[in-house]
């Protein structure tokens, strides 16, 4: 997902069935007045402006917030019958989730349309429909959280990404004065 709750104004209407005023007025208040500024690399800050959609980058609620944000985009999405049939599961984590299906594949489009209402973007550049047969290899390769789904598949790939990124830093490795040459024997013996 991409461009979450753009609009405060969606979330705090969601916000005001499931929990208590005092809490709406001090979520308010932690989301009015948010002041940001940009720092490109290489340069200084920029005046600082007030922003009035999304949450705070960083803050700890934020999280929450988009979780709570994305549950009601998702309930909206079960009452719709060609998308959710009995075999329909619903995986969600992070700022993602999976549509599982024991029959058919899932409709993405409709997903989308959906989601759109409540401004939130599938990226289709991320967005995978999967068939895992009995006799079927593909699925070993789908990644997941980060890891490929077969075992053999992602150890293989957490290799390379490790050769790679100590080919990156073998130059700084090799230099006496940057990696004692004990440390270096240490890390060869453990190898």
């Amino acid at each position: 997902m991409s461009s979450a709750f753009d609009t405060r104004h969606l979330l705090l209407n969601i916000l005001m069935n499931i929990i208590r005023e005092d809490e709406q007025r001090i979520i308010r208040y932690l989301l009015s007045n948010t002041e940001l500024s940009i720092k490109l690399k290489g340069s200084s800050k920029t005046e600082s402006f007030q922003s009035n959609i999304g949450t705070p980058q960083g803050d700890s609620l934020s999280p929450v917030l988009f979780i709570v944000y994305l549950e009601h985009a998702l309930k909206n999405i079960r009452k719709i019958e060609t998308i959710y049939t009995q075999n329909t599961l619903e995986l969600a984590y992070a700022d993602g989730v999976d549509f599982v299906s024991t029959t058919d594949l899932v409709d993405v489009e409709t997903i989308q349309k959906e989601l759109a209402d409540f401004r939130l973007n599938v990226n289709t550049n991320k967005t995978e429909c999967t068939l895992v047969q009995k006799d079927g290899e593909d699925w070993k390769k789908v990644k997941k959280v980060g890891s490929l789904q077969g075992d053999t598949e992602d150890n293989e790939r957490r290799k390379q990404l490790s050769n790679i990124a100590l080919q990156t830093l073998s130059s700084i490795w090799i230099r006496n004065d940057k990696v004692k040459q004990v440390t270096r024997l240490t890390y060869t013996e453990h190898s």
